[in-house]
């Protein structure tokens, strides 16, 4: 028996000294990266006034597939923050009519830090920021993720609305540092 512990002593020993304590040096390389996607990205926002069904009451605004989501990634350098902007990039709102888009707070299974929105603004052909201070984030992807944006639109002067008048417009956001 005292010579199997003379055994298992020995191998115990020299296993420590067969320890060898080399380095191992880890390089990491992170790129930057800014993208952004609308989900659904195959429906387009439909907004229609139509004529009152009764004598004396106003217009009705009918709205059809008029919310998309913002998905992005967001990788940046130390102190660098981005925003989203927004811009009618082609064609004009009808006159008398306002387009807007509500910007609701950030839901869903992404991370970091993903801004702050605008609640509402009123779109036009000047870029106006609808999320900001956003760093370091990616918010998921895919509908309820992300932030919603919801179409609304606003008719402000009735003498001025022509009902045999139509638009379509292109609007563009965009993923920008500050």
């Amino acid at each position: 028996m005292r010579s199997l512990i003379y055994i298992i002593c020995f191998f115990y020993a020299m296993s420590c000294f067969a320890q060898d304590n080399d380095d191992t040096k880890v390089t990491f390389e992170l790129s930057e990266v800014a993208m952004l996607d609308l989900e659904p990205n195959n429906t387009t926002v439909t907004l229609n006034v139509v004529a009152p069904t009764k004598a004396g009451e106003k217009a009705i605004i009918v709205a059809a597939n008029n919310n998309k989501w913002i998905n992005f990634s967001s990788a940046v350098s130390a102190g660098t923050m981005r925003f989203i902007s927004i811009i009618i990039e082609d064609g004009q709102v009808p006159p008398g009519i306002y387009l807007k888009l509500r910007t609701a707070n950030y839901v869903g299974s992404g991370k970091g830090d993903t801004g702050v929105p605008t609640s509402l603004v009123t779109l036009n052909n000047s870029s106006q920021t609808i999320v900001s201070n956003i760093k370091g984030a990616y918010t998921g992807n895919g509908e309820n993720n992300g932030y919603k944006l919801t179409y609304e639109l606003e008719i402000y002067d009735y003498k001025l609305l022509d009902f045999d008048q139509s638009a379509t417009l292109s609007i563009r956001l965009t993923l920008s540092d500050f």
